[in-house]
């Protein structure tokens, strides 16, 4: 019929496929086995936060959608009792490396390789100290567990072009926040540090985070940790406009007080800033308990009618000074779930005051909580996500301008945060450079090239 001769070589979207293919099967063995190994590592969490929390005398109520608000507080037998938190947290700074998730993102991003165990170290270091009440999140250790496996196989697979680190990174996120795609989108933006997103971070990402969160979930239930179902409509802007400049505020005295506190407490030893954190933690066991352990739990009764505003607020207060002396002295565990809880305690403070933020609280304490996470984490995608999977997408008119003004308002915390003084802390900013790389040419020839990929 008149055509010309065939092209002999694979079009482009053949070899899209051929290397997208695999990225798919081995992200999701990645997800679901880091689900796993998460939800192993959730049971020890429960386990050692039960045992302590009733020597101690004091069991902080869980979030919703992991176990329900169980709580149990008697006080220490004997109150010297609260005085071993100091020691405790002095020997857990031992066992850990003095690095935190964003020195091992720093690391990845930059792909440097880790001293050897040190994941693992991170890892238990975190899961005793969250168990000790500290205020962190466990995103923490979630998170370097995922990212520890993802980069493990990325090594073992370098065909494949890196991409398995946000896998596990993600997957880690996700089972944490209850959310998968808030998860894969919050593994992106804290990875790459700017707004760009590409499909090959965001394929094994979402790819990963979904299947973690299935086989986490089969142990530890489906439901969103804050299930807060309500609806608004435009008119709610404002008041959106309204909660985000309050929450941006908020975020900016924790970035810049941690900044601050960790310039006055450097001198100090490094097991001596974790006895500082113990001691305050056990002056807390004594006077205001209510401020331990992570506080999703009380946020989600601060929406009720049981907390006074006057509660809500002392409470908001105490737990922003745990959380300045823990940034500052650069406890284990993430920032993100202190975020939300910070907000969302705002935001049910809030819904006590007339005018135009006479809303129902659920809804001003999921946009508060998103809000200041999208300022601390710099993941303006990632929160608007998670309060569409928390609370439904009727929420958005209250929540996009919360989040928008709180991430343009917010200033950016110093990204080599975790990392031990003793190792050498990088200058400047970090690169931006998507921590993978391309596919390897199917040539023969080029497969006998050494790869290192990243991630």
């Amino acid at each position: 019929m008149g055509r010309g001769p065939q092209l002999g070589f694979p079009s482009l979207w053949d070899q899209e496929v051929r290397h997208t293919g695999p990225l798919i099967l081995y992200s999701a063995f990645t997800g679901a086995l880091a689900g796993l190994l998460l939800a192993f590592l959730n049971a020890l969490l429960r386990a050692l936060t039960e045992a302590l929390g009733l020597f101690f005398g004091y069991l902080a109520p869980e979030p919703p959608g992991e176990g329900g608000l169980a709580q149990v507080f008697t006080g220490p037998s004997l109150w010297p009792l609260a005085f071993l938190l100091p020691l405790l947290f002095a020997l857990t700074s031992f066992l850990g490396t003095g690095q935190g998730l964003a020195a091992f993102l720093l690391q990845a991003r930059e792909d440097r390789p880790s001293p050897p165990s040190s994941h693992l170290r991170a890892v238990l270091g975190g899961i005793l100290q969250l168990s000790l009440y500290s205020p962190m999140g466990r995103e923490g250790p979630f998170g370097v567990l995922g990212l520890w496996l993802g980069r493990g196989l990325d090594r073992r697979f370098p065909r494949l072009g890196g991409g398995l680190a946000f896998a596990g990174l993600a997957a880690g996120l996700g089972a944490s926040l209850h959310a998968p795609v808030a998860g894969a989108l919050l593994a992106t933006e804290i990875l790459y540090r700017s707004l760009l997103l590409e499909a090959r971070a965001l394929t094994p990402a979402l790819i990963g985070a979904l299947a973690g969160f299935a086989v986490y979930g089969a142990f530890y239930g489906y439901t969103p940790l804050l299930p807060f179902q309500a609806q608004v409509d435009m008119g709610a802007l404002p008041a959106g406009a309204l909660v985000g400049l309050v929450a941006a505020a908020l975020a900016t005295l924790w970035v810049e007080g941690s900044r601050f506190l960790e310039g006055r407490i450097r001198p100090l030893p490094y097991p001596w800033r974790h006895a500082l954190l113990g001691l305050a933690l056990a002056l807390a066991l004594l006077i205001l308990p209510e401020a331990l352990g992570s506080g999703l739990g009380w946020v989600a009764v601060a929406t009720t009618p049981l907390l006074p505003p006057l509660a809500v607020l002392s409470l908001l207060f105490a737990k922003l000074l745990l959380l300045l002396l823990a940034s500052g002295i650069r406890a284990y565990g993430g920032p993100y779930t202190p975020a939300l809880v910070l907000g969302g305690l705002l935001g049910a403070f809030l819904a006590h005051l007339p005018g135009p933020l006479a809303l129902p609280p659920e809804t001003l304490a999921l946009a508060g909580g998103v809000a200041v996470l999208a300022g601390v984490a710099r993941a303006p995608f990632a929160a608007t996500v998670l309060a569409a999977e928390w609370g439904g997408y009727a929420t958005l008119p209250l929540v996009l301008p919360a989040v928008l003004l709180a991430y343009v308002l917010t200033p950016a915390y110093n990204p080599a945060e975790g990392v031990r003084e003793e190792q050498a802390t990088p200058e400047g900013s970090p690169s931006e450079t998507p921590p993978q790389r391309e596919p390897p040419s199917p040539d023969p020839e080029a497969a006998a090239e050494p790869e290192n990929p990243r991630g």
